[in-house]
C-alpha cells in the first residue's frame, strides 16, 4: 500500500450524520477448522445517531450483545432476557442482544447518546470490543475502508496463529516424542482443540482449531486414549457411535476418575458413548461471583476391541449447525 492510500485511510474524517457502519462478526478458514471468534474490526469510532451492521461469516455461532452497566453476564440461551433482531437502538440504559446468528445474518444497531460502549458474544467470553460514539461535532479518526482494512489485518493475525499452534501441536517435540499423539505405559494421547486468546486496544479475540491432532493413530486392545483441549474459549466434545440430542452432559455409561477426569469403556464397535462438554475452566470474576469450579478437560477411553472405530468431535456450543470438528480414526490391533 503507498503512502498516499495510508494516509486517505487514517485521516480525520467528516461525515454526515445518521451514516451506516459496516462490520464483520467471526470468520474462518476455506475448511472451517480455524475458527476467529472476534468482532472485525473490535474497534469503531462513529457519530450519535449513526448505525453499525455487523454480518455473521462463520459457522460458529456468535451474539452482538450490548449489556447495560454492572448487569451480570447473562447465558446465550436467555439474553437480556429475550433478543432484539434484526435492528435496535441502544443508549446504554437498556440491554439488547441477537439470538446466535447463523452464516450471513445482519444486525443492525443505532447508536443515539454519545459514549464509549462494550460489544460482546454470549457465547464466547473472550470476544469482544469497543464502540465510541462521539458527539456529532466531533470529527472522527477513521473512514469505512479503513475500518475493512483492519478488520481484514485482524482476521488474518488470528488464522495465521492458531494454523502456527496447530502445527506446534502437531509435530514432534524437541525429545523427538509425538504431543499429540504420545504412548505413556500403553496410553495415548490425543489433543482434541488447540486456541489462543489475543488483545488489541479495543478488546480480546480468539483464534480457535476445532480439529482433532492427529486424525489416524494406532491402538492396541486394552489400550486406553486420552483427549484433552488445549483451547482456551471454545468447548469439544469427543462421541462413539449415535450422537446425542444433547450435547451438553456426558453419556450415561462414563464415570468420573480421581483426577477429574471422565472415563469411559469401549467393548464393541455398536457402543455409543459420549463426552459432554470438555472445556477450559471459566475465568473468575472478582467480587462478581463465586468462583468457577474446574471443568472438565480430559476424556479417556479404554478400548477392548480390535475393530476399526470411527468418531466425530463436533463444536459443542453449535451440535445442529452442521459443522464437523474433524475426526479420529482409530484403528485397534490385537495384543
Amino acid at each position: 500500500m503507498d503512502i498516499g492510500h495510508l494516509a486517505a485511510l487514517t485521516a480525520p474524517q467528516v461525515l454526515l450524520a445518521q451514516h451506516n457502519w459496516k462490520a464483520v462478526v467471526g470468520g474462518q478458514n476455506t475448511d472451517k477448522a480455524h475458527q476467529a471468534l472476534a468482532f472485525l474490526p473490535n474497534e469503531l469510532w462513529i457519530h450519535a445517531g449513526d448505525s453499525i451492521t455487523w454480518t455473521q461469516k462463520a459457522d460458529d455461532i456468535h451474539t452482538v450483545t450490548f449489556l447495560t452497566p454492572k448487569q451480570i453476564f447473562p447465558a446465550f440461551q436467555v439474553g437480556c432476557p429475550g433478543y432484539n433482531f434484526p435492528a435496535a437502538t441502544f443508549d446504554g440504559s437498556t440491554c439488547v442482544t441477537t439470538p446466535p446468528l447463523a452464516p450471513g445474518q445482519m444486525f443492525t444497531v443505532q447508536f443515539t447518546k454519545a459514549g464509549n460502549y462494550k460489544v460482546v458474544c454470549l457465547v464466547h467470553n473472550t470476544m469482544n470490543g469497543t464502540i465510541h460514539v462521539l458527539n456529532p461535532s466531533e470529527v472522527l479518526p477513521h473512514n469505512q475502508d479503513f475500518y475493512d482494512l483492519k478488520a481484514a489485518e485482524e482476521l488474518h493475525a488470528l488464522l495465521s496463529d492458531i494454523e502456527s499452534h496447530m502445527k506446534m501441536e502437531a509435530g514432534p517435540d524437541h525429545d523427538g516424542d509425538d504431543d499429540t499423539v504420545r504412548v505413556i505405559h500403553g496410553n495415548k494421547h490425543v489433543t482434541a482443540g488447540v486456541g489462543e486468546i489475543s488483545a488489541t486496544p479495543g478488546g480480546l479475540q480468539t483464534g480457535s482449531l476445532v480439529r482433532f491432532l492427529k486424525g489416524t493413530i494406532h491402538i492396541e486392545a486394552g489400550d486406553t486414549v486420552e483427549w484433552s483441549s488445549h483451547d482456551p474459549e471454545e468447548p469439544h466434545t469427543v462421541t462413539f457411535g449415535t450422537e446425542p440430542g444433547d450435547p451438553f452432559p456426558p453419556s450415561a455409561n462414563v464415570t468420573v476418575d480421581s483426577d477429574g477426569a471422565r472415563h469411559a469403556i469401549i467393548t464393541s464397535p455398536s457402543d455409543s458413548v459420549h463426552s459432554g462438554f470438555i472445556e477450559a475452566t471459566l475465568v473468575d470474576d472478582p467480587g462478581l461471583l463465586p468462583q468457577n469450579p474446574l471443568d472438565f478437560t480430559r476424556f479417556r477411553v479404554i478400548f477392548h476391541t480390535a475393530r476399526h472405530l470411527q468418531l466425530q468431535m463436533r463444536p459443542a456450543r453449535q451440535p445442529r449447525h452442521g459443522r464437523h470438528c474433524g475426526g479420529n480414526s482409530l484403528a485397534p490391533t490385537p495384543s
